[in-house]
């Protein structure tokens, strides 16, 4: 038993070292980090999110793309689709295109999952749409998020976590977030557990010019736009909390602004809060900044990809953050539930996240899984908050 647990401390011990490496090289971009605690020679490197790594994938994305609109609009939609599959396929990701049909016309949601390493049952979605409306270009609505989805899961799919972390572009939100719908009740009825959303929309624009920030009626704030609004439901509370945390550690320049508001229903988080999952909205307050928002100026040149960037790191921190946070340090992450008793008999959960009638194994033969599986962030250098059942 000595020896297990001697084992045991050491290796959590390692783990803590290589999070450590792990959160210098997404915010830099500096040496990759290996789980066997090797660091890659740059060359070998992964960069980090950049303005720069933002702006291409905008650009490919950029121009008119809506699923009812005119057949040069409906092209571009599908190719957009393909657009997203192809980048997520070359990173290694599972990739399925899950077909939606609104009005006649049949665009997927595009969705490439990091397989869990102990509990793929369970899942974080980070997600964008991939449309816009009719007549606009709709560089930040949506190319800004769907290219920080993009570089996010660049950046993770050469990690492993504990749970399974899903990379989703969400076809019809132009047309009263279909694709979302869909998703989030096919998830709802087939009773999978997703541990927590985040919906990245209109991220890139920001202005300095005093009242050029506006709000509606009843709400204050900044005269200028030069923040992220995170907003959640009441349920989200715990994810928005460790939203803000992990932001201001890993990217502290970047002003957010938490906004707990379940009225605010105009986009792809709001079907998952109706099925009781808890989901954030990233966004920058749409037409209350942007004059360009559903406009044809809706261009690239109109964006701040250095903020859009930014908001990109963030949202990456918070995904390591939730998907990591192991409250009781049992070297179990808290969304994959207790540890099993050391020594015990552990019930290895099925790909819907139950643990009924799953086979079962000693808890010794999981435990080189469950330490490849896991890059704790050190003590100190992060604040972590698990989420809460």
């Amino acid at each position: 038993m000595r020896a297990t647990l001697r084992c045991a401390l050491l290796s959590r011990l390692a783990i803590a070292a290589i999070g450590l490496a792990l959160v210098t090289t997404f915010v830099t971009g500096v040496g990759h980090p290996r789980l066997d605690g090797t660091v890659a020679e740059p060359a070998q490197a992964q960069s980090g999110i950049t303005a720069e790594s933002v702006g291409a994938h905008i650009t490919q994305i950029e121009g008119a793309r809506h699923a009812l609109g005119t057949q040069a609009e409906r092209t571009k939609l599908g190719e957009v689709a393909g657009y997203v599959h192809t980048q997520l396929d070359a990173l290694g990701l599972s990739v399925e295109e899950d077909p939606v049909t609104y009005s006649g016309a049949t665009f997927p949601n595009v969705v490439g999952t990091l397989q869990g390493t102990v509990c793929p049952g369970v899942s974080f979605i980070i997600g964008a749409h991939y449309d816009s409306v009719g007549g606009t270009p709709g560089a930040d609505d949506n190319a800004s998020g769907v290219a920080a989805m993009l570089e996010i899961a660049r950046l993770l799919s050469v990690q492993s976590f504990q749970p399974s972390i899903q990379f989703v572009s969400f076809s019809f939100e132009e047309d009263g977030l279909v694709g979302s719908r869909q998703m989030a009740a096919q998830a709802g009825a087939a009773g999978r557990d997703i541990a927590g959303v985040l919906v990245l929309d209109m991220i890139g624009y920001t202005c300095d010019e005093p009242g050029c920030q506006t709000y509606p009626p009843g709400v204050s704030g900044p005269d200028v736009g030069n923040f992220i609004s995170v907003v959640g439901n009441t349920a989200s509370a715990p994810l928005l909390q460790t939203f803000t945390e992990a932001s201001a550690s890993a990217v502290p320049a970047l002003p957010v602004s938490p906004l707990g508001d379940s009225t605010f229903r105009r986009s792809d988080h709001a079907p998952f809060w109706d099925q009781g999952y808890e989901a954030l909205l990233v966004i920058e307050t749409v037409y209350f900044r942007n004059p360009n928002y559903h406009h044809s100026s809706d261009t690239l040149s109109t964006l701040d990809l250095s903020f859009a960037a930014d908001v990109a790191n963030a949202t990456l921190a918070a995904v390591v953050a939730a998907a990591t946070a192991d409250d009781d340090n049992d070297g179990w992450v808290d969304a994959c539930g207790p540890a099993p008793p050391v020594g015990g008999i552990a019930e290895l959960p099925d790909q819907a996240g139950s643990t009924r009638n799953s086979p079962r194994v000693p808890v010794s033969a999981l435990a080189a899984v469950a330490a490849a599986g896991v890059f704790a962030l050190a003590a100190g250098r992060w604040r972590i908050y698990s989420r809460r059942r």
